[in-house]
């Protein structure tokens, strides 16, 4: 078990935050500077696509603004930090009624922001299709760990999918949405085909 003494942590409620709330409150505040590499990614992140383009006009009545969601949010954090700078640093801020709410707010989208948007990828469950081993949807994608390395799809039950096996099943999957869309599609503008009536 780490020190928390060592750790720089409060070992206990700091003015009107309990320790836990101190400490998020803490980090959020370093993570929120200008320069923070995530408070500069979380500013360009809604700007990245990785999307094939969409080339439809959004309709007046959609309510789109087009702002995206993580300038939204790194506006709003930029907001509360600088309120926050009526007072000298985390600690004061902790020991006034409105310092500490701020700080709780702080902490707060801080914690959702890199939550929604994270800065690198991470393992997570894939739900698009089953294991080829034993057919159950228990597959897990493991980005790449470090320059060089390949994305990597597996399972427990020691099923691997790497590289070639993976771009096939990721070009199936796309085709077979495509299809569904394109169907869909037809069926919804009244062009099925129709049977013929005998």
């Amino acid at each position: 078990m780490q020190n928390t003494e060592s750790a720089g942590l409060a070992q206990e409620g700091i003015g009107y935050l309990e320790m836990r709330d101190y400490n998020r409150a803490r980090w959020a505040y370093e993570q929120s500077h200008p320069a923070a590499p995530f408070m500069q990614w979380l500013k360009i992140a809604g700007y990245v696509n990785f999307n094939v383009t969409d080339v439809r006009v959004q309709a007046s009545s959609g309510g789109h603004i087009g702002i995206p969601a993580t300038t939204l949010a790194h506006d709003e954090i930029q907001r509360i930090s600088n309120e926050l700078n009526r007072w000298a640093g985390v600690d004061e801020a902790a020991h006034d009624k409105f310092g500490a709410s701020l700080l709780l707010d702080l902490g707060r989208e801080v914690s959702t922001a890199m939550h929604r948007w994270p800065m690198e990828d991470r393992p997570h469950k894939v739900d698009a299709m089953r294991c080829g081993g034993c057919g159950m949807l228990t597959l897990t994608y493991r980005p790449p760990r470090f320059e060089g390395d390949h994305i990597r799809v597996d399972c427990p039950c020691g099923y691997v999918l790497e590289d070639d096996g993976l771009a096939w099943a990721v070009a199936m999957i796309e085709k077979e949405e495509r299809e569904r869309r394109d169907s869909l599609g037809r069926t919804r503008r009244g062009n099925a085909p129709r049977e013929a009536v005998a």
